[in-house]
């Protein structure tokens, strides 16, 4: 409190102080705690990745329906896809993802089945599909078959360069019969 002097008094002084002192303990405190609350926070967690760490993503992704190994639940959640009208944004989401599991698994089921009814017809996927490992493996352990296509050069009794020389200079085969009229009458 002021005096009419313009100074302070004694007491008021102290009253000022003292208000000020427990304002500024007050403040103190509670930064020591929200300090302390953060420290140990700090400790408990185990060290984020620094982007993590920075920020904190809300999408609202939290998991509300069964989890993916629970194949019974996502199946009743799959049925009342198609039987059940959804309430909510929310139930229509956890539907098409327990839907997700089971279509995913039948289209993969399907493609392998047309494969395994029809092969492509390509000699790829002959040599590389999972019906000629069994006879790699077979070759592998017990001999291989005579290969399709030749190995080693092809020794003939027939000399072709002196064919192609006769054929070319005189158009006939030396030894060989006569093809022409004159000769047969």
């Amino acid at each position: 409190e002021r005096e009419s002097g313009g100074s302070r008094s004694p007491s008021g002084s102290l009253k000022f102080f003292v208000c000020h002192l427990q304002s500024a303990a007050l403040t103190a405190k509670r930064a020591m705690s929200l300090l302390a609350a953060a420290a140990r926070g700090v400790a408990r967690r185990p060290p984020a990745v620094p982007a993590m760490a920075i920020a904190k993503r809300g999408l609202g992704e939290t998991t509300v329906g069964p989890p993916l190994g629970d194949l019974a639940g996502n199946w009743k959640l799959a049925v009342e896809f198609f039987t059940k009208s959804p309430i909510s944004y929310k139930e229509f989401r956890q539907r098409c993802v327990s839907l997700r599991i089971f279509v995913f698994a039948g289209v993969c089921s399907g493609c392998t089945l047309s494969l395994f009814l029809d092969p492509p017809k390509s000699s790829y996927w002959v040599r590389m599909s999972p019906s000629y490992c069994l006879p790699t493996i077979r070759d592998a352990f017990f001999g291989s078959r005579p290969p399709i296509f030749l190995t080693d050069k092809v020794e003939r009794a027939t000399d072709v360069p002196d064919v192609v020389k006769q054929l070319v200079t005189t158009r006939r085969l030396a030894g060989a019969g006569s093809d022409s009229e004159d000769d047969e009458h």
